[in-house]
């Protein structure tokens, strides 16, 4: 029998970790603040509300605050991503109102799992502005504001993302952005992800890897093409580029300029 808590992390009241287990469990007990997990693997035994389910890998669970639950886990390891979610939390995001209750227990949800996930990986590389989004994705997931688009936001969404190609060469920060949109950010992140696909940050540094590649193709060398799209940490670029591409920009670059090509382009 074990249980454990690693990659623990803590930022404005939220808390955030991977908690593996074997053969344990929870007993009956609250939180003061929501609670949303994203099972990875294993099979847990869920009671909520004088009710039994069961919660397997690529599912989501969640409770709301001073909700009386308790878990079971199999012999068979169980890991999963838990956010420790505070109420001011989502009750700011909806002008200061009262903190709702979300649906509750466990559900096959894709978008809120990978969420949820992407926050779990962001929370411990310490960028400040990439974090925010991914709380505001995160939370646009958990209420869950799936009504029809706005009108008008296919042309909102469509001018963010012109300014995005226009200015490659810099951060975008989700203030000016909101500002440009004339909506909050919350509704900025939410809107943006739902007609493309990806939250606005991520969706830049695609529009700036794919550059950079046009660049490399044009045998421009990989570190003037790092400073040409304002990456100023070396590690940063190579890492994101081979995240994208599967190769490191030098290594792109050598393949681009053999005689023969050997190496696939798409």
């Amino acid at each position: 029998m074990s249980l454990s808590s690693s990659d623990w992390f803590s930022h404005n009241g939220i808390e955030c970790s991977r908690v593996n287990a074997s053969g344990s469990r929870f007993p009956r007990h609250l939180h003061d603040e929501y609670v949303i997990c994203a099972n990875l693997s294993g099979r847990e035994e869920i009671w909520l509300d004088g009710k039994v389910k069961e919660a397997f890998a690529g599912q989501v669970t969640i409770y709301n605050p001073s909700a009386i639950q308790s878990s079971q886990f199999s012999q068979d390891t169980v890991s999963f991503v838990s956010i420790h979610l505070p109420q001011s939390t989502l009750s700011q995001l909806l002008g200061n109102t009262a903190a709702p209750a979300l649906r509750e227990g466990v559900f096959n949800d894709a978008r809120l799992f990978q969420a949820i996930c992407r926050f779990d990986a962001v929370a411990r590389q310490g960028d400040e502005t990439l974090l925010e989004q991914q709380l505001l994705w995160l939370c646009g997931e958990l209420l869950d504001d799936s009504a029809s688009l706005q009108q008008g936001d296919v042309q909102i969404i469509h001018q963010v993302k012109q300014f995005l190609r226009d200015h490659l060469n810099e951060k975008p920060q989700l203030e000016v952005l909101a500002q440009l949109a004339g909506i909050s950010k919350y509704h900025l992140v939410r809107r943006f992800t739902q007609l493309t696909g990806l939250p606005p940050l991520q969706y830049h540094m695609q529009l700036r890897l794919h550059r950079a590649r046009e660049l490399l193709r044009q045998r421009v060398h990989p570190l003037d093409a790092a400073l040409q799209l304002g990456f100023y940490d070396q590690s940063h670029f190579i890492n994101a580029f081979r995240k994208v591409m599967g190769t490191t920009p030098h290594h792109y670059a050598q393949q681009i300029a053999l005689p023969q090509n050997k190496f696939p382009v798409a």
